[in-house]
């Protein structure tokens, strides 16, 4: 297998009896037709796929369409991976009904890089076949197809085929997506079949990036994970498959019952599925009726088709031919990025209806007919790459972003994306967080700014109003700035790091924050210390504080105590006991001596050697084993490992 070698997917269009297959075995040398029902009745019910090599090297797959418009459903999951189309029409019969169906299908899926075939041209004269191919090109005007190159073949005769090889190795250069490289994988199941001896198969034709052997992925929309266990491209054995390859992947851990065609094979960390989308919708001038709010409808994006319904947010109604951004309210959930060509067809699945571009693929619910709606779907909708990144970060539920949720605004390759954020970054439009790690997070800078002024003005406000308090409950600034836990969090350690910052335990102050008394609360403070210092650790409670100083009002008191006690200068030993920090020193040298001088220390001995009762011993040698200077050994106590001497 040639692993430099160039690979490309042709598809065929065109009416039924066209000799689109034909073409294909003359081509290739290959039968498409695979059912047995097909080959008796020379109709294609299935996409038929085979391979070829052109003459510059370059491996060409080839997906056979069927023409019937019954069978339009696979003509779609054909289209959406070709790079060349070969629009195929019968050089005696023309242009017919179908033909008009498949160009304006490809003209919404914006598939531009073509050529025009007509077949059957040993059964035309030189006149008919001069005429039917002027007539088609002038169809093609004002479509994605217009001005491409015309060759005229003979299945039957061979003539023209080698010209067509020709013609389709000088598209080969525009029509290799290189941007693609470096995609974001993407396989939708065209077949799934399970093979004696390997297991459950799949089929699609692989949309960027590339998928290696032992790769672990999941399918969507169900969300199951799978490794695969072996890869073909174009019917032989490959360690990697590359965008644009017709690839067949062997799975491990799943079954086959639980995939179906129009699932979706990608990237763990690219599996997010979506209900509800914004478009811009271009419906066709032939489809026969007005469209009106909650219309349900097929969708069809890769060779998934869906129900959904047509939400109306600029007009009451959509006539033939109009472009309008609409929203679809999904049945199922899909995995869709933005400028991913979705083809619509009304529910009896007799019309297309039109399709286009998504503009938002995770679309919130509008309001109907507003201004506001009107101006976001059109900023939505004009938005080039840096602004669509600045308009998601703006708009998102949360101050920080997975770096890998942009990717389904930027369907680019990652190399591109990684330059669009590094171009962002450099002109401090958005703030990019764990670079490195394992979970990129990205910010509006604007957001970020102010985010970080709201959190120092309020902190600022609290302190003027609790200047005794050492700072702010945690939790209770997020939720009063309404900010999410990692937003704040990301927040909170920046503003840290820039010393603006301190947080102590659950609190939070600024950095520049000093608790200030008044007169009469410093008079307050040298009373309390000059109280507890002589209790020793036989303090009072507040309660018993209030009685005893009745100088002092109960508020005076109590927040000098938790001011006293924010400082640090006491120290909480237990629920309504606290004492002086130099007492708490004191003392705790004092157990400390005794016990490596004794080894083990009951209540009692304490009791007796710190000069105190039952009711303040015993919390106080709980608080010692909580705070590891002792170990609680039955009835006694020893003293921790890490304060023996060594």
């Amino acid at each position: 297998m040639h692993q430099d070698r160039r690979h490309l997917i042709i598809g065929t269009a065109g009416h039924v009896d066209h000799g689109k297959t034909a073409l294909v075995g003359k081509l290739t040398g290959m039968e498409t037709d695979r059912l047995k029902e097909e080959q008796e009745r020379g109709l294609s019910i299935e996409l038929g796929f085979a391979y070829f090599d052109l003459p510059d090297g370059s491996r060409a797959g080839i997906v056979d369409v069927p023409g019937h418009e019954k069978f339009i459903r696979s003509m779609l999951s054909g289209a959406y991976g070709m790079d060349i189309v070969l629009f195929v029409v019968d050089a005696k019969e023309g242009v017919q009904e179908q033909t008009l169906e498949h160009l304006a299908i490809l003209d919404l899926l914006g598939i531009s890089n073509g050529i025009l075939v007509m077949t059957k041209s040993d059964l035309a004269t030189p006149d008919e076949l001069a005429e039917a191919t002027e007539m088609t090109q002038e169809m093609l005007v004002g479509t994605s197809l217009e001005g491409i190159p015309n060759v005229s073949v003979s299945s039957i005769t061979g003539e023209g085929i080698e010209t067509l090889k020709q013609t389709i190795v000088e598209q080969v250069t525009v029509a290799t997506k290189v941007e693609e490289s470096d995609g974001i994988p993407r396989l939708y199941v065209d077949r799934v079949f399970t093979v004696q001896g390997f297991g459950v198969v799949v089929t699609g034709t692989l949309i960027g990036g590339s998928i290696n052997q032992d790769q672990r992925m999941v399918i969507l929309p169900q969300g199951d994970p799978i490794r695969v266990r072996g890869i073909q491209v174009h019917n032989e054995t490959a360690p990697v498959a590359q965008a644009g390859q017709r690839t067949a992947l062997n799975l491990s851990g799943i079954s086959a019952q639980d995939i179906q065609r129009g699932d979706v094979l990608c990237p763990i960390e690219f599996s997010q599925v979506t209900d509800n989308i914004d478009m811009s919708l271009q419906v066709l001038t032939s489809f026969p009726r007005i469209l009106e709010h909650w219309t349900r409808l097929r969708a069809y994006l890769g060779t998934r088709e869906i129900f959904c319904r047509l939400i109306l947010l600029v007009d009451e109604a959509i006539l033939p031919g109009d472009t309008v951004q609409v929203q679809l309210r999904l049945e199922q959930p899909i995995l869709t990025f933005r400028g991913d060509r979705i083809i619509l067809r009304d529910f009896s699945a007799q019309y297309t209806v039109g399709g286009g571009e998504v503009i938002n693929p995770f679309a919130p619910r509008h309001k109907r007919f507003v201004p506001e709606t009107i101006a976001t779907l059109a900023q939505w909708e004009e938005a080039d790459d840096a602004q669509i990144v600045n308009t998601v970060l703006e708009n998102s539920d949360t101050l920080c972003v997975p770096e890998s949720f942009l990717y389904y605004y930027l369907p680019h390759s990652q190399m591109n994306v990684k330059a669009i954020f590094d171009s962002l970054e450099a002109d401090e439009k958005i703030v990019r967080w764990d670079k490195s790690g394992r979970t990129p997070l990205v910010s509006d800078a604007a957001r970020t700014t102010t985010a970080k002024e709201n959190i120092t003005e309020t902190l600022a406000d609290f302190h003027e109003s609790q200047p005794l308090l050492a700072g702010q409950n945690v939790s209770q600034l997020r939720r009063e700035l309404k900010l999410d836990e990692t937003g704040f969090e990301k927040l909170e350690n920046r503003l840290i790091a820039e010393n603006q910052l301190v947080k102590e335990g659950n609190l939070i102050r600024l950095a520049s924050h000093e608790i200030q008394f008044s007169q009469e609360e410093e008079d307050a403070k040298e009373t309390l210390e000059k109280l507890f210092l002589e209790a020793g650790i036989n303090t009072p409670t507040l309660k018993e504080l209030n009685t005893s100083l009745p100088e002092y009002t109960p508020q005076v008191i109590e927040s000098t105590f938790f001011a006293l006690l924010n400082l640090g200068r006491f120290v909480k030993i237990a629920d309504n006991y606290f004492i002086h920090e130099t007492v708490f020193e004191e003392t705790r040298e004092l157990l400390i001596t005794y016990l490596r001088e004794n080894d083990i220390i009951a209540v009692a001995e304490f009791r007796e050697t710190a000069q105190t009762s039952r009711k303040y011993a015993v919390p106080f040698l709980e608080y010692c084993d909580s705070q590891n200077i002792t170990v609680r050994d039955g009835n006694v106590r020893r003293l921790h490992p890490r304060h023996e001497e060594r």
